[in-house]
């Protein structure tokens, strides 16, 4: 699943792409991707609007439609869901749900193969934010907001920084890279992590977003985002050497989740 560095890039991609375009027709193509009203309202909600920027909350891809009178699209992909700006005489591709067609001759595709994304219109910011917890390349994202959200809950940290209404965005392979490199166990209890370690997570997660965002994510072929070359130091090397002291990195299952660690590097403290 697509996590912040990829939702990001996307945004990037439409941010240059579709500013300023203005929408003359919505093809609906998979009702169920449209979440909050039939496709008909929809459909007239966005026809005659402009788009006048793109950004992120969380995993939700957003684009605010029009000024005086805002209305928020947002998007999120889910499993295989992915975006793409092309000229609109392109016919549907199969696994295309939702097309926006613009007055210029571009369109935006939503494709999705799975069936898992959903789009969201809402006439306020105040639905997505609910939704979703602290942005950790936030000014807000402190050292110490982190030390208060691991110390209110006494679970193991990787489910703990999993959970999108605590910090927004964090996904499988970057809370694996974020707890490898702050020396972290996956399973210990998030109460128990010392100042210490809460200090080497909080640079961590920064600087692991910032490096992967750079790098427009990871690519393992999935295609959310086309040449993605953030290369993880431990999620998916099973087998593999320690970048830090040359142990294999292992695999196990932390919150019904596949897990990748090194158990030198990562020792687990009861």
């Amino acid at each position: 699943m697509p996590e912040l560095p990829e939702v990001e890039a996307t945004v990037q991609y439409l941010q240059e792409r579709v500013v300023n375009e203005e929408i003359c027709d919505v093809a609906v193509l998979w009702s169920k991707t449209i979440a909050t009203s039939p496709p008909e309202p929809f459909h007239g909600a966005l026809v005659g609007q402009v788009i006048i920027h793109s950004f992120r909350r969380g995993k939700f891809i957003g684009l605010q439609i029009g000024k005086d009178r805002p209305l928020y699209l947002f998007t999120h992909l889910r499993m295989s869901g992915t975006m793409d700006v092309i000229a609109s005489n392109n016919p549907p591709h199969t696994h295309d749900r939702v097309i926006v067609y613009f007055k210029s001759g571009k369109s935006l595709r939503f494709n999705d193969t799975r069936k898992f994304g959903r789009m969201y219109l809402y006439d306020s910011l105040d639905e997505i934010s609910a939704r979703v917890g602290i942005e950790p390349l936030s000014a807000t994202f402190t050292v110490d907001a982190l030390s208060s959200i691991l110390r209110a809950h006494s679970s193991r940290i990787k489910p703990l920084l999993l959970n999108q209404h605590l910090i927004a965005g964090l996904g499988n392979i970057y809370v694996d890279e974020c707890l490898w490199k702050a020396g972290i166990h996956p399973a210990s209890l998030s109460s128990q992590v010392s100042s210490t370690k809460t200090k080497a997570l909080h640079m961590a997660i920064q600087e692991t977003l910032k490096e992967a965002i750079s790098l427009l994510g990871t690519d393992f072929g999935d295609g959310v985002v086309d040449g993605g070359m953030y290369s993880p130091k431990v999620y998916g090397r099973e087998g593999e050497d320690c970048r830090k002291c040359g142990s294999k990195i292992v695999k196990i299952v932390v919150g019904q989740r596949g897990t990748h660690l090194c158990r030198k590097c990562q020792i687990f403290r009861k």
